[in-house]
């Protein structure tokens, strides 16, 4: 069973991603790039691999608008993204929360223009929609209601019940035991763009028995170590054209044994 994270993995949403990060630490509602100072907004894509969390994008966000003068090119060492993140004295699920609640009022203001700065990885996507609806499984950091309505908005017919997300501040490691509980397999595929996501799912559930295949996603928002961390730890590393061929070859295997 192949499972799949959403952004920079599916979807390319850096850009909304931004602009919800610092209506939520303005308490504004900006609905474009411009609307950032400085270059704010450079920042913040140049440096969003380092982030997990939804909340966490807070944090980065604020470092990016106090140091808009900066280029916007200019990347954060590892350790300097770790200080950031760990600098604010509100909960990581306060933040969430948070977040989630700026995105929420961006998309009642203008559902349009919050679509429009999100676009699909292609040619991945197409694939998927080639797939039955019921066999596709996301598991991502993102709400599910953002989510649900960007697939269905790109065409893409997933199930509500088949998104596992970071509502609440729901984590992968817990919404990866509810997918185990839920279809009982012995093994499984989980592809993301975040090394660190990879990491802490390796170190819980292949710590005994290797039940996880773990891939790095190569085409999103990946950090200049992060393929190299992954070949030290085993991951495969995947183009599109790597996954889609994975897709094909489990349901190959599906329509083989049905």
């Amino acid at each position: 069973m192949l499972i799949f994270d959403f952004d920079g993995v599916l979807l390319n949403s850096v850009v909304e991603m931004s602009i919800t990060a610092y209506n939520t630490v303005t308490g504004g509602l900006a609905t474009s790039p411009a609307d950032l100072p400085g270059n704010a907004a450079d920042l913040f894509v140049t440096n969003r691999y380092h982030v997990q969390p939804a909340g966490d994008a807070i944090n980065l966000m604020a470092w990016c608008v106090d140091n808009a003068g900066l280029p916007g090119d200019y990347r954060l060492e590892p350790a300097a993204y770790l200080a950031i993140r760990d600098s604010s004295d509100v909960p990581l699920k306060e933040r969430t929360g948070d977040f989630f609640a700026a995105r929420k009022r961006f998309v009642a203001r203008d559902p349009v223009e919050w679509a429009s700065l999100n676009t699909v990885y292609q040619p991945v996507w197409d694939e998927l929609k080639r797939q039955d609806a019921e066999g596709i499984v996301i598991l991502t950091n993102k709400n599910r209601e953002a989510t649900v309505t960007l697939c269905h908005h790109f065409g893409l017919p997933v199930l509500e019940e088949n998104v596992y997300s970071g509502d609440h501040g729901t984590t992968k490691i817990e919404n990866l035991l509810a997918i185990q509980a839920r279809f009982g397999r012995e093994q499984y595929g989980f592809v993301d763009d975040s090394i660190g996501n990879l990491e802490e799912l390796d170190v819980h559930f292949n710590a005994e028995a290797r039940c996880l295949d773990l891939m790095l996603a190569a085409w999103g928002y990946i950090g200049p170590k992060d393929h190299l961390t992954a070949q030290r730890a085993g991951y495969a590393i995947l183009e599109q054209a790597d996954l889609i061929a994975r897709i094909q070859s489990l349901k190959s295997v599906e329509l083989g044994s049905s």
